[in-house]
């Protein structure tokens, strides 16, 4: 099974392969019943084989959710360069 993530034309989008495959994103983290993943393709490609598993049965619950991801604010920046904090790709690095 080829699954495709990405917004190139004529490929299905995040969202809305996230919608089909009841994951769910908060902001930072990807959710698939209950596992969490940093990587939206990780937690694709474990719902995407546990959707195609005989006697799998769909979340009748399932509400799907995709927000925004999130940032510090400039003003958070500001502040946390000032104590050597850096925001990197989700992840808060304080020093070297």
């Amino acid at each position: 099974m080829k699954i495709t993530c990405g917004t190139d034309a004529g490929q299905e989008s995040d969202e809305s392969l996230a919608a089909r495959y009841e994951i769910t994103f908060d902001g930072k983290r990807y959710t698939f019943r209950e596992y969490k993943y940093d990587r939206f393709g990780d937690a694709l490609r474990y719902a995407a084989m546990t959707h195609a598993k005989q006697g799998f049965l769909q979340d009748k619950a399932f509400q799907p959710l995709w927000l925004a991801a999130y940032s510090p604010t400039a003003e958070d920046e500001a502040i946390m360069r000032l104590h050597g904090i850096a925001y990197v790709e989700g992840h808060y690095l304080y020093g070297s």
